[in-house]
């Protein structure tokens, strides 16, 4: 079976802006809990150019750290950078 991934409109735009940009902004999710219902514990927002040391700066800022948190980074979408759409084809920061 194969698995069907949708991308919705804000990450859509994300990855369009990020696309040439070589620092991009990550929104790494910190996840708690049981692995069937984990609980997102906050959003850190960093800067790096690869997924994986997003990661890595995002545990390195973390004064909070729970034991056994998960980290997961996925790229800032504009929305979430308090972005306002202005008629042009990408958000305007």
């Amino acid at each position: 079976m194969n698995q069907v991934r949708f991308i919705f409109t804000d990450e859509l735009h994300a990855i369009a802006y990020w696309a040439t940009e070589e620092f991009r902004k990550y929104a790494v999710d910190v996840r708690a809990g049981p692995a069937r219902r984990p609980m997102t514990v906050r959003t850190l927002y960093v800067r790096a150019r690869t997924p994986e040391s997003a990661v890595e700066c995002a545990k390195r800022a973390d004064w909070l750290r729970k034991r056994g948190a998960r980290y997961s980074a996925r790229l800032a979408g504009p929305r979430e950078l308090g972005c306002v759409a202005t008629g042009h084809l990408q958000p305007r920061c």
